[in-house]
């Protein structure tokens, strides 16, 4: 039997075409490392923008599976690329990937019994991890969507996507 983590990583998951605009906005498409300069860009590479919207999704429990009639895109890039270091001004990070495995493992439904009598089989379990990963992502995608829509100046500060994982503070603290 293969990993299962070695199998997901292979994927090159997708995300609903309605947010291209949205990794346009806030990510570069790339990222040489080094000194671009990305005016009012967040996230270096598109898939930073697709990890940090995992994570808020599933910080809200916001699963959203993409809509089987929507147009799914990616960006071309497999998941065990994603953090790698690529020159010696940025610093690998590829150990997101296994929080991600971890965090989408936790998240999906398996039945590891049938997966050890061979019942079912290493690339149905992946598929059911990467739709757990898109409807996640798509989740905190759609966060981001309305908070941008509600109020786009807010994206202005430096610390608006920080401040989308931390809860507010009660304010009698």
């Amino acid at each position: 039997m293969d990993s299962l983590f070695e199998l997901w990583k292979e994927k090159v998951p997708n995300y609903a075409d309605n947010f291209k605009p949205l990794f346009e906005l806030v990510a570069l498409k790339g990222s040489l490392g080094g000194n671009r300069v990305g005016l009012g860009k967040h996230f270096d590479t598109n898939y930073e923008l697709y990890t940090y919207a995992f994570f808020l999704g599933i910080n809200n429990n916001e699963f959203t599976p993409i809509q089987e009639k929507t147009k799914k895109v990616n960006f071309s890039h497999h998941i065990k690329y994603w953090g790698n270091k690529s020159s010696s001004a940025r610093k690998d990070f590829s150990y997101i990937q296994k929080y991600m495995f971890a965090a989408v493992v936790a998240k999906t439904d398996i039945d590891f019994i049938k997966l050890e009598k061979e019942e079912i089989s290493e690339e149905e379990i992946v598929k059911k991890l990467m739709y757990t990963f898109e409807a996640y992502t798509n989740g905190g995608l759609t966060l981001i969507q309305e908070e941008m829509n509600e109020n786009p100046n807010r994206f202005l500060q430096s610390t608006a996507f920080l401040n989308m994982l931390i809860p507010a503070q009660n304010e009698t603290e």
